[in-house]
């Protein structure tokens, strides 16, 4: 693996955007015919001057100073609570351009937004939008749709101003295929935002969602002898930046170490080399989404960000390396009853419940090859929450009747595919991710589907005694796996026997994975602790006469056990 020894950046500009009233023609009225829901309006935006650029995404032949609307671009009139797409008029790139669409009869005092988000919406205080963390970068000027900006206006003249920042950098090495820019303090400068208007009209925006911007080449590689623009929100990095740049072998990076302001409008000005070194990136290192589950209500929705991000790293956390896949469709795996649709658009994935309770697996994928999955647990009413003797409180069992060989993040249900163990891998955590509805065999080792050798089990996967949640962990966000300890098994009595579903355990079978309660026990749900070879479970034991007790014993981790949630 080798880095960068030096890759110089040229010098980048700063870009300014002032605010500019150009009085224009009024709207045509609709005469005197009645008033219909919808009226088409024509709204006007222009530039009287080259030192006056608004949000044209095009720059006009080099002149840093002069940015053009590019022919039909779309943008959003957010008025009475609607979102309506009106389109430029102009056929070829202008700085003066007419927009056509239909809103209501009377669009009063409105916000135009660029650009177009079916998504955003306006509550009367602030604008809720997207800026994606993962771009495409087009030569020589802006890629089309991310230099987000904003008008408050009333009438039919528009003049946008700059909601984001961003930089400006170009390479002199052609095998770059990705740039990105992260805070040194965790700064939050994309994904989900909203902004207002100050006193004087301008944007002001919140921060968002995601750490790390990553521009990626147009066509595979970066060309040389041009320049390239990654925006980002408005924000202080407070310890500073780092730029990372990307060949998917090796990588390189330019530290910036002081107190640096991202300010509207304005694109940094960069200068020295990528020359330090950054760990090798992994495709084991990549997932995608907040969590692993989600409970919905029978005709509910949920829609998240599923851009790449890296398991591992310390600064560099949340960029996304070059190799990274970037999803391109959503496939129900099973439970199709239980969902009634899933999709993905801007690096969202939007899944919407049925009329039927029950659970799903959710597959995102590139081509054929699934890139990650969520469980989606559809139920009338919240799962039920229980109080342990020690003070922990767990819900049902995750997914109402799902299993998880230890440490995996998926849930298994009856019929289940069996496969076995992949020969000649280190371990099956990638054949886990790429094939989450299939039972993964022990192998030889008759305890782990992880690992053929032993020597190689993992007991950090959902985290172990003390360690944090881990992106392996199934429960939904502000949840985890249980410990040993949370259960407080020496304080459970018969009482809470009534709490705990009784789905025995899911064995291998043929070529099918089945449940089996024949063991001598109804209910067994894991702990996120390992034992020996093994990994602790709560067993709860019955005989002829009912109840007998609760108690810890080891597991195989390769068979299926229900998982109860615990809250953090």
């Amino acid at each position: 693996m080798k880095n960068f020894k030096s890759i110089p950046l040229i010098i980048l500009v700063f870009l300014a955007c002032q605010r500019q009233e150009v009085p224009l023609p009024p709207t045509e009225e609709p005469g005197t015919d009645p008033v219909p829901l919808l009226v088409e309006h024509t709204l006007y935006a222009s530039t009287p001057g080259e030192d006056a650029p608004q949000t044209r995404t095009q720059v006009y032949v080099m002149n840093d100073k002069k940015i053009l609307w590019t022919a039909h671009e779309s943008i959003s009139i957010l008025s009475g609570g609607g979102n309506y797409p009106f389109v430029g008029d102009n056929d070829l790139p202008a700085a003066d351009a007419s927009f056509t669409g239909e809103g209501p009869a009377d669009l009063g005092n409105y916000i135009a937004l660029y650009p177009y988000n079916a998504s955003a919406s306006y509550d009367g205080g602030y604008v809720s939008t997207t800026l994606p963390s993962i771009q495409t970068g087009k030569a020589g000027t802006f890629a089309d749709g991310y230099l987000i900006t904003a008008d408050d206006a009333t009438g039919s003249s528009i003049s946008f101003n700059h909601v984001c920042s961003g930089l400006r950098f170009g390479v002199t090495r052609n095998d770059i295929k990705a740039v990105s820019i992260r805070g040194n303090n965790g700064e939050k400068i994309a994904g989900d935002f909203r902004f207002g208007f100050a006193s004087e009209d301008k944007p002001v925006a919140e921060s968002g969602t995601e750490q790390c911007v990553t521009l990626r080449a147009p066509g595979g590689y970066f060309e040389t002898g041009t320049y390239y623009y990654i925006v980002i929100l408005p924000t202080v990095f407070s310890n500073g930046f780092t730029i990372i740049a990307d060949t998917g072998s090796e990588t390189g990076s330019l530290v910036f170490n002081s107190s640096v302001t991202f300010s509207p409008g304005i694109f940094k000005n960069i200068t020295g080399f990528l020359n330090e070194r950054i760990p090798a990136w992994s495709a084991s290192q990549v997932y995608y989404g907040p969590q692993n589950s989600f409970c919905l209500r029978p005709g509910g929705s949920v829609s998240f960000d599923i851009s790449p991000r890296l398991i591992e790293g310390d600064w560099q956390r949340g960029c996304v390396p070059a190799m990274a896949d970037i999803p391109d469709a959503a496939e129900v795996l099973w439970g199709e009853s239980a969902i009634s649709a899933a999709s993905i658009s801007d690096s969202k994935l939007t899944v919407t419940a049925s009329a039927t309770p029950g659970s799903a697996l959710v597959a995102i994928k590139k081509g054929d090859t699934i890139l990650w999955s969520y469980l989606i647990w559809v139920t009338e009413s919240a799962p039920v929450e229980t109080a342990l003797p020690g003070g922990a409180v767990i819900q049902s069992t995750l997914g109402g009747n799902c299993y998880f060989q230890w440490g995996r993040k998926d849930p298994l249900v009856d019929g289940s595919p069996l496969i076995s163990y992949p020969d000649g891998d280190a371990n099956a955590l990638s054949t886990s991710i790429r094939k989450p509805n299939c039972f993964i065999d022990q192998g030889t080792n008759g305890f782990d589907w992880y690992a053929e050798n032993l020597n190689n089990q993992d007991a950090t996967l959902w985290g172990g005694t003390s360690g944090s949640k881990t992106v392996w962990d199934p429960c939904p966000a502000g949840w985890r796996v249980p410990t040993v300890a949370d259960f407080n098994v020496e304080a459970l009595t018969e009482a809470y026997a009534a709490s705990f579903d009784k789905l025995g355990l899911l064995v291998p079978g043929g070529d099918s994975a089945e449940s089996n309660g024949d063991y001598g026990w109804d209910a067994d749900c894991w702990t996120r602790e390992d034992v020996d070879t093994k990994a602790n479970s709560l067993l709860m034991e019955t005989d002829g006469y009912g109840f007998k007790k609760f108690s810890i014993v080891g597991n195989t981790r390769y068979m299926g056990l229900s998982v109860r949630c615990v809250k953090e």
